[in-house]
């Protein structure tokens, strides 16, 4: 009897191992490829302390990703033309949209849409705090008539990968440290996170209703606020807008409620753009790039654009004329 339990045993082992790589095989071979190259620096020399690297081309997920003179990903900026009306759009990985083609992220279709200019200044794990520093020692210079201020709430108010930022800038980390050998399984990356992310969230005990402890909240606050105050001093229009995650669109209600009260605290209205995809009654799997990454892929971004260029139709001119491509 426990012969037959032991044969039967290795005979299931046996059987889940040829499904899970079955799976692996069917994954590697539809999912398109991203480039080694990295497209990030870290450095001291600015307190953003990770940039995008200028005039730089990587693939990520078989698109291509290219950042102009400035090292962002747009085309090349220039002087500003008379009679040209320029939005900055300041953001983090949903808005520099890495795996979607430029002409389909949302910052390009908005541009189409409105027929101003709006220059895409945002840098994949971006927090509050580097889009006030990336307004000042980039954007401003750019002379924009409106900033857009894309908040990501899932952790635009946390300063974990900002502190990371600095500890690989000034060499006391990698900026990229190797993954275990099981964390570059495409299995793994697909399910396997999803679903320690799930048991993680089982066993951690709740905090109270609308109770959010992320490190650096306040002084993600502060920077919020020092970006109203930078606009507000040169008479440029803000708006500040609330992109939302490809998972749980229910559950994200709490947060973006939580963001709207600190937007309030700063004497802004911020749009958010969590309840349209639940009026619209988008499916969320139909706007991730692939099983493997949750960030937007083009249907998401047509949404944001879509809903953007209705909010701002009636602010930007109909002038200024630019020509979009990539």
């Amino acid at each position: 009897m426990k012969k037959l339990v032991a044969v039967n045993l290795l005979v299931g082992i046996g059987l889940l191992a040829v499904v899970l790589g079955g799976v692996e095989i069917y994954l590697r071979l539809t999912v398109p490829a991203s480039s080694s190259d990295t497209i990030y620096s870290y450095t001291l020399n600015t307190k953003r302390y990770k940039v995008m690297k200028a005039n730089a081309v990587v693939t990520a997920w078989g698109k291509e990703l290219r950042t102009n003179e400035l090292g962002f990903r747009d085309r090349p900026i220039g002087p500003k033309r008379p009679g040209e009306y320029r939005i900055v759009v300041l953001g983090d990985s949903f808005t520099v949209s890495a795996g979607v083609a430029f002409e389909d992220i949302y910052t390009t279709r908005l541009e189409r849409l409105l027929g101003a200019r709006v220059i895409n200044l945002a840098v994949g794990g971006y927090n509050i705090v580097q889009y006030a520093l990336t307004l000042q020692e980039v954007g401003l210079a750019l002379e924009p008539d409106l900033v857009i201020v894309a908040l990501f709430p899932d952790n635009d108010f946390s300063n974990e990968t900002y502190d990371a930022n600095f500890r690989a800038a000034a060499g006391r980390t990698s900026p990229e440290p190797q993954p275990a050998w099981y964390e570059n399984l495409y299995i793994h990356r697909a399910y396997g996170t999803r679903l320690q992310t799930k048991l993680t969230d089982v066993l951690r005990t709740p905090s109270p209703a609308g109770s959010y402890k992320m490190g650096g909240w306040d002084q993600n606050a502060a920077a919020l606020r020092a970006i109203v105050g930078m606009t507000e001093s040169r008479g440029i229009r803000l708006k500040v807008i609330m992109l939302p995650h490809t998972w749980n669109f229910e559950g994200q209600r709490p947060l973006f409620a939580r963001v709207k009260k600190e937007c309030e605290v700063s004497g802004l209205t911020c749009s958010d753009l969590l309840e349209p995809f639940i009026l619209r009654q988008v499916p969320e799997a139909s706007l991730r790039l692939n099983p493997l990454d949750a960030h937007p892929n083009e249907r998401y971004n047509a949404v944001i654009a879509e809903e953007l260029a209705a909010q701002l139709k009636n602010i930007v001119p109909k002038r200024g004329i630019v020509r979009t491509g990539g």
